[in-house]
């Protein structure tokens, strides 16, 4: 059952945030919350059975625990309330046994109800202290009794009273007990789904990144040492002028391939260690991607591909330019990798009920496309274009991220012939 937000913001409001009190913390702070509501609920119950001084001792008492919440969760002196509250409760509760009764009366409750709240609150290298003192003062104060019973006076008026105070105060110790574990058990559950979150999450990452350390020594090493290859050629031997520029050609590919792969990796590296940061602004979409098309188009044309661009004008976007960039241009790397020489792309955009629409349609490597949602995701194994270039799996990763970063969403559909559409949908508007 989901908890409605007026009572979620109501706790926050007594508990504090997970991010500004530790779980002990935020448990002292309910155990405060209650008592104050115990101490008010017993004022009206001890004039009730004429008992006017404890009514006014739970008084004082409520105003104290009040002031004690304050410091605690507004001043964050966390230490001393708690101090405070174990020093004062024990001896309001010293001098309740002597007000109400003695061992006749309902302050064993009480003490009990201390120890239960000593327990939740102090730090555990504190409890053999504060636990300790409280059984040893109640014993105490029974021996006192046993010894000198005219040194604690009987108050009730009526028998009646007794009965009702006591009956009383049992069933308000038990419901401050119950829901002081309640409150327990359910933080320590909240944080324990949170740490196995957490741990979940650093887990998936490192199975990330292993998988990317591992692509990254394959497949950028292969690269490097192509170019390294080719230096040395061009350093060792006389070449023709066709075969000197035959091989600038594949060094200048390769190198390209290889910047790609870097880019992709520095920012999937930057995005898991400070996460998408950006500022958004109103864009024109054709001027944004003004360059990045220039360059596909004679990226491929060196493989014999038609890239056709088919933007309505006027069509903007509310987005990061950056961004917007990044997901165009590893969409279209992708795009002319694997699509076979001789191929099309074409890339569309138009504006559809307040949304901009990209789609970017390709011919593929004449088969059949089989793709699933795992494109998505970072597979750890490096894929070769039709005409063997390399890459990391990264480029869909990133496309991804950007996407929903940016409040779009993209997914794809497969040509049962040969050939992906991707698709790609952005707010034209921002809200402001």
């Amino acid at each position: 059952m989901r908890i409605p937000a007026y009572l979620l913001h109501t706790k926050l409001l007594i508990t504090g945030s997970a991010g500004d009190f530790p779980l002990t913390v935020r448990i002292f702070h309910s155990v405060l919350a209650i008592s104050m509501a115990a101490l008010i609920y017993n004022i009206p119950l001890n004039l009730f059975v004429g008992l006017p001084y404890i009514a006014l001792a739970s008084a004082i008492t409520s105003l104290l625990v009040a002031g004690l919440f304050y410091i605690s969760r507004y001043r964050g002196k966390t230490d001393l309330a708690r101090t405070i509250v174990c020093l004062t409760g024990t001896c309001l509760f010293v001098a309740n046994y002597f007000l109400n009764s003695g061992i006749d009366g309902p302050t064993g409750y009480f003490f009990l109800l201390l120890m239960v709240t000593m327990v939740a609150i102090v730090p555990v290298k504190q409890y053999w202290y504060w636990i300790s003192s409280n059984v040893l003062i109640i014993i105490g104060l029974h021996l006192f009794q046993f010894y000198y019973p005219a040194q604690v006076p009987y108050t009730y008026l009526k028998t009646a009273d007794r009965y009702i105070d006591i009956s009383s105060a049992y069933l308000t110790v038990v419901v401050v007990i119950l829901t002081c574990f309640y409150i327990i058990r359910k933080s320590y559950d909240v944080e324990r789904l949170r740490a196995e979150e957490t741990a979940e999450k650093l887990s998936e990452r490192d199975a990330e990144k292993n998988k990317l350390f591992s692509i990254v020594s394959h497949d950028l090493r292969s690269p490097l040492a192509n170019i390294q290859g080719y230096l040395e050629l061009l350093a060792a031997y006389d070449m023709s002028a066709l075969e000197r520029q035959q091989i600038q050609e594949q060094l200048l590919s390769s190198t390209r391939g290889t910047l790609e792969m870097l880019n992709n990796v520095l920012n999937w590296s930057k995005n898991q260690m400070n996460g998408a940061q950006f500022r958004k602004e109103q864009l024109e979409l054709y001027a944004v991607l003004k360059l990045q098309l220039e360059l596909a188009i004679n990226i491929a044309a060196r493989k014999d591909i038609v890239l056709i661009v088919q933007i309505d004008p006027g069509v903007s976007v509310w987005g990061n330019a950056d961004m917007i960039q990044l997901i165009i241009r590893n969409l279209l790397n992708n795009a002319i990798k694997f699509t076979s020489t001789g191929g099309k792309i074409i890339l569309k955009a138009s504006s559809i009920e307040g949304n901009c629409l990209l789609s970017l349609e390709d011919t593929g490597n004449g088969y059949p496309s089989q793709l699933s949602e795992d494109i998505f995701q970072l597979s750890g194994s490096s894929t070769t274009g039709t005409a063997n270039e390399k890459g990391v799996g990264l480029g869909l990763v990133l496309c991804r991220e950007n996407t929903h970063a940016l409040g779009g969403r993209i997914w794809f559909d497969c040509d049962k012939y040969s050939g992906t559409t991707f698709f790609v949908e952005l707010p034209a508007q921002g809200k402001y």
